[in-house]
């Protein structure tokens, strides 16, 4: 299951979460490197027309559901993921380097309007969900939920640091400024909900949000909250006590739904995909370079071997 191919789909919504390496918690109680992460997802969510539905930005991961209506999640993912991997090290002092994600991101398919709405209560409530606060109004970092219902529209500036250091070799006095755009990040309103108005619709989403919140309350059985004062006092880099780990091996669910038919009917339609895929990409590599890959996947990668004898 690990490396079966992620296969783009414009009609269908996914749930992305990226993990930093070893779980280390680089995205806290640094106000700069979330500003810059955001205005990366207000940069890349525009330029690849991606519909947002919510987004995370917790400790040692960054989580969104999204839909991709241009077919182009993988091009995304490469450039948010990579200008993250970036920024981090230039906003905090501490990091010693190396690759920073654990792995390739994580994508499952969201086949019904539940189960959209199912994972973006899910990714808002992540901090009630592990512990951390009691309340969303309380955690000290950023929570899309407010944003997303009420239609808020935040900019942000972002650096064109390519730009800027080349312009820089050349002019040290160079002003920054003229390489900083302002990016808007937009979020999109559940399906279903497209008929009430602005103000309605923020309203029943706070109801559910409070019954999710309480049946989350509860699961936790009374376990105690760590808390917005104890959350300040973390340390850049420090690693969790308890964190969600998996190897490369391990079973990762392609579909994710409450609902069995709807899931089955999503991983049916999936490996009918990879099982067409995987028969192309077997006769690519014996040197059909004609041959046609489904829809909504890319072709392997070729390589050439250089030897001192010639080319292999």
């Amino acid at each position: 299951m690990a490396y079966h191919p992620r296969i783009e789909c414009k009609e269908i919504p996914s749930f992305q979460t990226s993990r930093a390496r070893n779980s280390e918690l680089w995205f806290v109680n640094n106000p700069e490197l979330e500003n810059a992460i955001l205005g990366y997802a207000a940069r890349y969510s525009t330029r690849y027309e991606i519909k947002l539905f919510a987004l995370a930005v917790e400790g040692n991961h960054i989580q969104k559901v999204a839909g991709f209506p241009k077919g182009n999640r993988a091009y995304f993912m490469r450039d948010f993921n990579s200008a993250v991997a970036r920024a981090v090290p230039r906003y905090q002092s501490e990091y010693s380097g190396g690759r920073f994600w654990a792995r390739r991101y994580s994508s499952e398919y969201l086949v019904g309007p539940d189960d959209i709405e199912d994972r973006f209560f899910y990714t808002v409530l992540q901090p009630v969900n592990d512990g951390l606060v009691d309340d969303i109004k309380d955690y000290p970092g950023y929570n899309c939920f407010e944003d997303a219902v009420t239609g808020r529209v935040r900019e942000y500036k972002v650096v064109k640091w390519k730009e800027f250091n080349d312009a820089r070799r050349w002019d040290p006095l160079v002003s920054i400024d003229d390489f900083t755009e302002l990016c808007a990040l937009t979020y999109e309103r559940l399906p279903g909900y497209e008929d009430v108005s602005q103000e309605e619709y923020a309203r029943l989403m706070r109801i559910k949000l409070a019954e999710r919140t309480s049946q989350v309350l509860r699961a936790r059985n009374g376990k105690p909250c760590l808390g917005a004062d104890r959350l300040k006092d973390v340390l850049p880099g420090d690693r969790p006590k308890n964190t969600k780990t998996s190897g490369p091996l391990d079973h990762r669910p392609r579909v994710l739904s409450k609902n069995a038919e709807r899931r089955s009917a999503g991983l049916c339609w999936y490996f009918s995909i990879y099982f067409e895929y995987k028969l192309a990409s077997k006769r690519y590599r014996e040197g059909e370079e004609s041959v046609k890959f489904p829809d909504g996947t890319y072709k392997p990668p070729s390589f050439t071997v250089v030897r001192s004898g010639g080319i292999l």
